[in-house]
């Protein structure tokens, strides 16, 4: 069977190479209007840039496209990202040939079994908990899905990965699922911030109490287009009002919606969990544990927890966030990324420049990154902007007390 789906894909145009060296992830940045070298805007990717540069030592380039722009109204921000399609047999074989950590190794044994494939010829298919549209109700804003079945038939959905551009490069592929060749050429995502909030672009002072942390947030961005994405989004999304509970589901097994990211996505020991319901939380180990105590996602905004999954556990203001993946951001709050992050980006095919498992007490701030990595920042420290967005969907901002959605 041919698998076919609409993908975003990005343009890129010729563009200035950003912090990179041998045996490192090295990033080129192409300014699609207000992140001109020289910018502030610039620097602050430029600097977010050298960071994973530094933690992700894959030999790749990775193409990106920047910006700084207005957007519509109560837009704060939108992140594109290419997308190839695997066989979950192609992603299954990847991730075991791309062993480096011990970390990889133990993820990659514990990956769940996989059956036989009824859609792809030759592939194998997971079984997985999922969304049960068939018993969906009509709520006020739209439909409420708060029942979940066992997926095991085969489909397209169970047979397939969609990997963002960038970790196919980490992981190797070169084929997609109907044998085409995955090119390396044009933009692997694309992120766009509005110039009409205010941001902090110098933590080594704080972060101002009215702005937002720029690097913290290039960071975050950097990250979905690197792979930290989950097809539970696009679950949710197919309860959209308008489409009968039936043709969802029947659409929703020919539909290419998981990332390799979540095939480590657990609500109980054996039992991966694409739904929006139960507690779903990243697992190396079969779903027998949470890794490093507490790994959960955020479960989706239409019938989950109103966070949208491909982010971690939303964390209440004044408690310090699993990671930089958090799903929203304060204003005067400072990002961290954790042993956490980096723990997922190991799993799903990136090499991590140290030994994770073994550091799970790894916290790394932004003022860290800029003592590190910054050049000439020009003044002043802060610029009317702020974003948010991720994968294939750009999003309004929600504000919760002081703090605003990663959409």
């Amino acid at each position: 069977m041919k698998i076919s789906k609409n993908l975003l894909s990005t343009v890129a145009a010729l563009c200035v190479v950003s912090a990179g060296t041998a045996q490192a992830a090295t990033f080129v940045l192409t300014d699609t209007g207000g992140a001109a070298v020289g910018t502030q805007a610039r620097a602050g990717f430029d600097i977010a840039a050298a960071y994973w540069s530094s933690v992700l030592k894959d030999n790749v380039t990775i193409n990106l496209n920047v910006g700084f722009s207005a957007l519509g109204t109560g837009i704060l921000g939108q992140t594109g990202s290419a997308r190839s399609l695997l066989s979950m047999t192609q992603a299954y074989t990847a991730l075991n040939n791309d062993r480096t950590s011990a970390l990889d190794n133990l993820a990659v044994a514990s990956l769940r079994p996989l059956g036989t494939s009824t859609s792809v010829t030759g592939a194998g298919a997971v079984s997985a908990i999922t969304n049960n549209f068939a018993n969906r109700t009509n709520a006020t804003n739209g439909y409420t899905d708060l029942s979940t079945r066992i997926d095991n038939d085969g489909s397209v959905n169970n047979s397939t990965v969609a990997v963002t551009k960038a970790s196919a490069k980490a992981l190797g592929a070169t084929v997609d699922v109907n044998g085409n060749a995955i090119t390396n050429t044009g933009a692997d995502g694309s992120i766009t911030f509005s110039n009409l909030f205010s941001f902090d672009f110098n933590p080594t002072d704080g972060i101002e109490a009215n702005s937002f942390d720029f690097i913290g947030v290039a960071i975050h961005e950097i990250g979905h287009a690197l792979g930290f994405v989950s097809g539970v989004d696009s679950y949710d999304a197919r309860t959209s009002p308008g489409q009968t509970a039936a043709g969802n589901l029947t659409s929703l097994e020919d539909f290419v919606v998981m990332s390799q990211l979540d095939l480590f996505r657990y609500s109980s020991a054996g039992n991966l969990d694409w739904s929006t319901q139960n507690v779903p939380y990243f697992s190396i180990d079969g779903g027998a544990t949470q890794l490093f105590g507490d790994s959960r996602f955020s479960t989706g905004t239409l019938n989950g927890d109103g966070r949208q999954a491909s982010h971690w556990k939303d964390s209440a203001a004044g408690v310090p966030q699993l990671g930089i993946l958090d799903p929203t951001s304060g204003r005067g709050q400072m990002q961290e990324i954790t042993a956490l992050d980096l723990a997922a980006f190991d799993a799903i095919g990136w090499n991590v420049s140290f030994d994770v498992l073994a550091n799970s007490g790894y916290r790394y701030s932004t003022a860290d990154a800029y003592r590190a990595f910054a050049v000439a920042v020009p003044e002043p420290a802060t610029w009317g902007m702020m974003i948010l967005g991720f994968g294939m969907i750009g999003g309004v901002a929600r504000r919760r007390n002081t703090k605003a959605s990663f959409a």
